[in-house]
C-alpha cells in the first residue's frame, strides 16, 4: 500500500478525487479541502469524524491577509457549500454504483466565531483516512486500489442510479445539478468511439463530464431523449412517481424545479424529505409518536402524518379542533375525573377520539 506524508495533498489519487468529487467546486473550496488535509493524519489508527477549521490558520496556510480575501462569514458559506459537493464511482465486484458526499455538516464554534466544526460524511471519512478506506474496501468486496481508480460505468438501471444519487443528500433534502451532468450520469448522454469498444473507452464517460481534454474528434456525443418534454415524460416523472409511492425507500416527497437560461432548461433543483422510521426518530418525533398514539392513532398512522405534515402542524390541528375536559377536577361536574375530549366548534363531547382524528382532523389518513 502506498504511503504518503501527513501533509501531502493526497486523497487516494488526485485524479479520481478531482474528477469524481470536485465537480462544480470553486477554487477556494478546493483550497479548503487541501487545507483540511494538512490537519489530518491519513494513517491515524483512531481517526475522528470531525475536524476544526480555523479561519486565521487558514489564512496563514494561504499566506494571505484578511483584507485581501473572503470574510469569516463568506468562508463559512463556502465550507458549508461543500455539503453539496458529490462524487460517484462504480464497484465492479458488487456491480453497484456508489454516489456520495464528503462533508455532512458545518457549524460555528460557540467559543470562537472564527472556528468551524466540520463533520465528515461516511464516504468523506473513506477519502480522508486510510482506516476507513480499508474497512470500506473489505466490506464492499473491492480491492483497495479500486477506490483509487474506478470510474463509473454508465450502463445499468437508470432509475436506480437516480434514486441512489438523491438518497445521498437525504440529510439536506436538496440536490442541484445541471441537466447535462444529470443526463450524463444516468447514461442519456454518452460519447461513442466507433473505433474503440474497449472497457477503457467506456470508463472514460464520466471523465469526459469533468475533463474534456481527452475528448478527441474520434468521439461522437450521443444524446437520448433530447427534448426536455420527452425526458420528463418518459423517464423523470415516472421515476419520481415510483420513488414517492414506495414506502420502503429512505426518502419521500421528491419534487423538482427547472432552471432556465433563456428558453432552455439548464439545471434541475430536486427537493425531498428523509423518510421517517421508528428506529431513527428524533427526540421531538419520539415525543410526538407517544403523544398521538395515546390518542388512539396507530404508530404507522402517526409516523405517516409526521412524514406528511410535520409534528408542529399535527399539534396545531389537534389544538384547533379539540379540548381536553375542563371539568376534570370539578367534583360538582358530571365530567369529574373523566378523560374525555370536546369539539372546539360545538362543545360536543367526542365519543371516539381516534375515530374523530381519523375522519376529521387528519383526513390524509383516508387517502
Amino acid at each position: 500500500m502506498r504511503k504518503t506524508d501527513k501533509n501531502s495533498n493526497y486523497l487516494l489519487q488526485s485524479n479520481f478525487f478531482t474528477q469524481s468529487v470536485m465537480r462544480g467546486v470553486t477554487e477556494v473550496q478546493k483550497e479548503i479541502i487541501y487545507y483540511l488535509q494538512t490537519l489530518i493524519d491519513f494513517h491515524d489508527p483512531n481517526p475522528k469524524e470531525d475536524i476544526v477549521f480555523n479561519y486565521d490558520d487558514f489564512l496563514k496556510y494561504k499566506k494571505i491577509e484578511k483584507k485581501n480575501t473572503f470574510s469569516v462569514a463568506e468562508t463559512f458559506m463556502m465550507c458549508d457549500g461543500l455539503r453539496s459537493i458529490n462524487g460517484v464511482f462504480y464497484n465492479t465486484n458488487t456491480k453497484t454504483t456508489v454516489f456520495f458526499n464528503i462533508i455532512d455538516s458545518v457549524s460555528v464554534s460557540d467559543e470562537n466565531p472564527n472556528e468551524f466544526r466540520i463533520k465528515f460524511a461516511s464516504m468523506g471519512k473513506v477519502f480522508f483516512f486510510e482506516k476507513f478506506a480499508i474497512d470500506y474496501a473489505q466490506n464492499n468486496k473491492m480491492s483497495y486500489t479500486q477506490i483509487e481508480s474506478s470510474i463509473i460505468d454508465l450502463k445499468g438501471d437508470k432509475r436506480k442510479k437516480l434514486f441512489e444519487l438523491l438518497s445521498q443528500f437525504k440529510a439536506t433534502g436538496i440536490y442541484r445539478v445541471s441537466l447535462e451532468e444529470l443526463k450524463t450520469l444516468l447514461g442519456f448522454i454518452v460519447f461513442v468511439n466507433e473505433k474503440d469498444k474497449s472497457l477503457k473507452s467506456e470508463q472514460l464517460q464520466l471523465q469526459f463530464l469533468f475533463d474534456k481534454s481527452n475528448l478527441t474528434e474520434e468521439y461522437e456525443r450521443v444524446e437520448y431523449l433530447i427534448r426536455w418534454a420527452d425526458f420528463k415524460r418518459v423517464f423523470l416523472d415516472p421515476a419520481i412517481a415510483e420513488f414517492n409511492s414506495n414506502e420502503r425507500l429512505d426518502i419521500s416527497h421528491i419534487s423538482y424545479n427547472t432552471i432556465k437560461n433563456g428558453r432552455k432548461i439548464t439545471s434541475i433543483h430536486f427537493s425531498f424529505q428523509k423518510r421517517l422510521d421508528k428506529c431513527n426518530l428524533s427526540s421531538l418525533h419520539k415525543t410526538a409518536l407517544a403523544h398521538f398514539t395515546s390518542y388512539g392513532l396507530t404508530e404507522g398512522q402517526t409516523i405517516f402524518l409526521l412524514q406528511r405534515l410535520g409534528h408542529e402542524n399535527m399539534y396545531n390541528r389537534v389544538n384547533s379542533a379539540i379540548t381536553f375536559n375542563n371539568h376534570f377536577d370539578n367534583k360538582e361536574s358530571k365530567y369529574y375525573r373523566r378523560k374525555i375530549w370536546f369539539k372546539n366548534d360545538t362543545g360536543e363531547e367526542i365519543k371516539n377520539l381516534s375515530g374523530f382524528l381519523y375522519t376529521t382532523v387528519f383526513p390524509e389518513l383516508q387517502m
